[in-house]
């Protein structure tokens, strides 16, 4: 699998996506040198689903290399982003063709996030050489949601069933919630969460969740989580007293789960969970030396990966009823997960018996198995090495060989 970014027209510009970047790229690429010994616990209450797995049939979406983590709806429509030449544009997929959706008049598009309505939150580089946050869908196109001239830079990076967005806006970044109704509403700050910030996550009650960029003692950024509310305004939720925190996801009773670093000198992640009644509840790292998050279901179900001091890394699943277990992998040294359904599929990436990075779906029924064995009529060739994304219904986005892959069952 291969992520590229496009050339950026502003050395500002360039640092907020490269550090974005190398976070993902970090919790996702670590490597090691032999086996972990499994985590056994009882198998999840939703994750109960045995018989054998699904056969899938491939549909390729786009060619080349992928700019952005896509994503797929319950329809098993998928917003997606593509390096095309020097372009960075953005794709959607209908169920049936896939279409450009254009820019604000720039040459670089990012689809951030897509909803069950098929409406796409991203930022587009303007006419004007700055980044907008936008909405599009297939009726409406592309709207812009800062239009007034001289506005500055907004990125929109998460959108709800209901077709709220949240990220953030203006030259100092504050963060925003965006709605059709009420448009632009500045988040504001809170005693200690000052600029610059950003929503980055949103569930469908509208609770944000974010994290404000802060300096230490020596001028080096690090962030801090906050959650913002219309009932309680913005909270620093982080109340382990952490060096850094950030949030991955919400769920749907305004839970929030995300990564935070316990102490200056361990350097590790830790996955959290915040709730407004119990604050902030560090998961602990099983048998590792760190663990994190990259992605939770509406219901708590966690999926992220486990890292050991000797470089071994396995994917990871999470749920109150089962706590934390290894998922294994496909007979190599290294896994982690990537998306999870409320079915309880995991998907992923895992080295083989050869060392080759391997596209894994796992649930508690089946294990974990190896995509390219479970799939009809695929091309000659085809070798899909890295499982994105998930839908309620099992559809998969992968990147492959020939570029990014639909995988319907």
């Amino acid at each position: 699998m291969r992520f590229v970014r496009g050339d950026e027209v502003s050395a500002g510009s360039a640092t907020w996506w490269l550090a974005r970047l190398l976070l993902l790229m970090t919790m996702l690429w670590a490597a090691g040198a032999a086996m972990a010994q499994q985590v056994v616990h009882p198998v999840d209450a939703d994750s109960r689903h045995g018989g054998p797995p699904p056969i899938y049939r491939v549909i390729q979406l786009a060619p080349g290399a992928i700019a952005a983590y896509p994503a797929i709806n319950a329809s098993g429509q998928v917003a997606f982003t593509m390096v095309t030449g020097q372009r960075t544009a953005a794709f959607f997929y209908d169920g049936a063709a896939v279409r450009d959706i254009g820019s604000l008049g720039g040459l670089h598009v990012y689809a951030h996030d897509l909803n069950d309505a098929g409406q796409i939150a991203g930022t587009s580089l303007g006419a004007d050489g700055i980044e907008h946050a936008f909405v599009w869908s297939a009726a409406g196109g592309m709207l812009d949601l800062q239009a007034q001239p001289g506005a500055g830079r907004s990125y929109a990076q998460a959108i709800n069933r209901r077709g709220v967005v949240t990220g953030s806006f203006n030259d100092a970044a504050r963060p925003f919630r965006w709605s059709r109704a009420g448009g632009m509403e500045d988040l504001g700050i809170a005693p200690g969460l000052p600029e610059p910030a950003s929503g980055m996550a949103l569930n469908d009650a509208g609770l944000v969740a974010g994290r404000v960029t802060l300096e230490d003692r020596y001028g080096d950024p690090y962030h801090r989580a906050f959650v913002w509310s219309r009932a309680h305004g913005m909270v620093d939720i982080d109340t382990l007293g952490s060096v850094e925190s950030t949030p991955v996801a919400v769920g749907a009773g305004g839970e929030v789960a995300g990564n935070r670093v316990a102490v200056a000198d361990d350097g590790g992640h830790r996955p959290f969970l915040w709730t407004r009644a119990g604050g902030m509840v560090d998961l602990g790292i099983g048998r590792g030396a760190s663990a994190w998050v990259n992605a939770m279901t509406p219901g708590l179900h966690i999926a992220g990966g486990i890292a050991y001091a000797d470089g071994r890394q396995r994917a990871m699943s999470w749920t109150r009823s089962g706590g934390m277990r290894e998922l294994g992998t496909l007979g190599g040294r290294t896994s982690a997960a990537r998306a999870v359904n409320a079915r309880g599929q995991i998907v992923g990436f895992a080295e083989d018996r050869n060392g080759a990075m391997r596209a894994f779906v796992w649930s508690a029924g089946v294990g974990m198995r190896d995509l390219n064995r479970l799939l009809r009529d695929a091309p000659r060739g085809l070798v899909i090495d890295h499982a994105l994304a998930i839908n309620d219904s099992g559809a998969i986005v992968a990147s492959s060989n020939v570029g990014l892959v639909l995988l319907r069952p």
